[in-house]
């Protein structure tokens, strides 16, 4: 196995900022600085006769017809499969507006920016190339995140806390390495107007450090995880204080060799449409602006002026086209399974159960975002499925069809 990294900055500096940053529709003013920078991050890995390409992007989120259109230039450059190259985003609150029409409205992204983001994650890829791919090992952990973080509706519901990190080494040296763990990057709150990558930077940073390479982070099923139960801040002392006692936790646990075969790389694909009501879209409408004149706290009021802004865009009651397209990788003792979507925790931990091996890793984000995934006995309590166009009861059908995929490929 041989690895190589690069990473390329995507900083709004110049004539991008300032910006609007995306994440909370009860944030309107513009940022006016910049935390700490942001980055496009590749990885590399030659295994066999096999190239996998994992690229990490410091933004909220991309557009499929936007990574598809990246996958398929790297692709044909490299002369690779297209489903062997996952882009994927941290989904930090606290980084420009990536849509050229917002989605909870006001200004949408810089002119020019989002192609600059473009041309920095072909370069950071075409740096991957061009550098002299080293022979590596894989060294991998897993460590259980505690008072830290949870599922944000409630202490007491499922979440999953794994860490795992995977390091290609060769013989001492961190030639590239990966972060994988299951929360929002929204220990930043609404007030913050600096941009940053928030959590995932900051978990980032801490393996550079670690490392002396900077890592492509996979963010796991946090559609319904946060620090907020946790919180005692949501600024910078915050940041850091959650930051540093997460990886005080993850530096401090031992690594053990991997034993990686080449992938075997399966596809999944999960499709329908549906068809909203009127009808029961306003009465959507008008449940969530009722919480929000009923909200205690600004936490309430934050998280329900966002799922508000998407109800009134759901009133225009367009057909919703759920697509969802997986691909499952599997390398003995690290296994991938990519899900383009905010999926609930819960599923991630039954995911990653399903794959049965050492280092098993729920990648979501990854490619697109098709919403929130959430289970059916919230369905409509919390805010992420407040304003849903996907029906209650099709998480549980998309991960049970995973979870059979799962099995029958591995029995191959």
């Amino acid at each position: 196995m041989r690895a190589a990294t690069c990473r390329k900055e995507i900083t709004p500096t110049g004539k991008f900022f300032p910006c609007q940053l995306m994440g909370h529709a009860i944030r309107t003013d513009a940022a006016v600085g910049i935390m700490d920078p942001l980055w496009a991050t590749s990885i590399l890995l030659e295994i066999g006769e096999t190239k996998l390409v994992w690229v990490t992007v410091e933004l909220i989120g991309l557009d499929r017809d936007y990574t598809e259109k990246l996958q398929k230039t790297i692709a044909e450059k490299y002369g690779m499969q297209k489903d062997n190259i996952v882009i994927c985003f941290v989904h930090t609150h606290s980084a420009p507006e990536y849509q050229e029409v917002a989605l909870f409205g006001g200004p949408g992204a810089v002119p020019g920016y989002m192609d600059f983001v473009a041309e920095q994650i072909l370069a950071s890829v075409d740096g991957c190339f061009a550098a002299k791919l080293r022979e590596v090992e894989a060294y991998g952990r897993t460590v259980q995140i505690e008072g830290c973080y949870g599922n944000r509706n409630g202490k007491d519901k499922p979440c999953d806390k794994a860490f795992t990190s995977i390091s290609f080494r060769d013989g001492d040296e961190v030639v590239a390495g990966v972060g994988s763990f299951a929360c929002h990057s929204t220990v930043l709150g609404p007030d913050n107007l600096l941009v940053s990558s928030d959590l995932a930077g900051y978990v980032a940073r801490a393996l550079e450090k670690e490392w002396g390479v900077y890592p492509v982070i996979m963010i796991g099923a946090a559609g319904d995880v946060s620090n907020r139960l946790y919180r005692q801040g949501n600024d910078l002392k915050e940041l850091n204080r959650v930051g540093s006692e997460m990886m005080s936790q993850v530096i401090s646990a031992p690594e053990t060799k991997l034993q990686i075969a080449e992938p075997k790389v399966h596809t999944f694909h999960f499709e329908e449409t549906y068809y909203p009501e009127k009808a029961k879209k306003q009465a959507q409408y008008d449940e969530i602006a009722q919480k929000i004149e009923a909200a205690k706290t600004f936490d309430e009021k934050k998280v329900y002026s966002s799922a508000l802004a998407i109800a009134k865009n759901g009133l225009e009651c367009k057909p919703f086209h759920l697509d969802l397209n997986s691909v499952y990788l599997e390398m003995v003792d690290l296994k991938i399974l990519t899900v383009p979507a905010e999926l609930f925790s819960r599923f991630g931990v039954q995911l990653k159960e399903a794959m049965n091996c050492v280092c098993p890793i729920c990648w979501c984000y990854s490619n697109y975002n098709v919403s929130y995934l959430g289970n059916k006995e919230d369905y409509g309590a919390s805010f992420e499925t407040a304003a849903s166009d996907i029906p209650i009861g099709t998480t549980e059908k998309i991960v049970e069809e995973l979870k059979t995929f799962i099995q029958k490929v591995g029995e191959k």
